[in-house]
Parts: C-alpha cells; sequence; structure tokens
C-alpha cells in the first residue's frame, strides 16, 4: 500500500475553501484519505 505524508505548515491549518476542494477531489478516488492532528483524525469524503 502506498502512503504519502503531507505538512500543513500554517499554524491556523487548513482554511474552509482549500478543505471543500480537498474534499470534493478526495470522493475521485477510492483510496482512504485520513488528515490526523495529534491523537484526532478526519476521513474528508462525504458518505
Amino acid at each position: 500500500m502506498a502512503q504519502h505524508k503531507i505538512t500543513i505548515i500554517n499554524e491556523a491549518g487548513i482554511h474552509a475553501r482549500p478543505a471543500s476542494l480537498l474534499v470534493k477531489k478526495a470522493e475521485v478516488f477510492k483510496s482512504e484519505i485520513k488528515l490526523i492532528k495529534g491523537k484526532s483524525f478526519i476521513m474528508p469524503k462525504v458518505s
């Protein structure tokens, strides 16, 4: 399984517009995508 790690360096994190674009793009793929901060994570796909 391929894995890619991307670090968001902005202290405020990812803003609303880029986050919505990420969700739209994530829907195209069958892959599992996780956004992780510390021990918390979300999976940016709409069910």
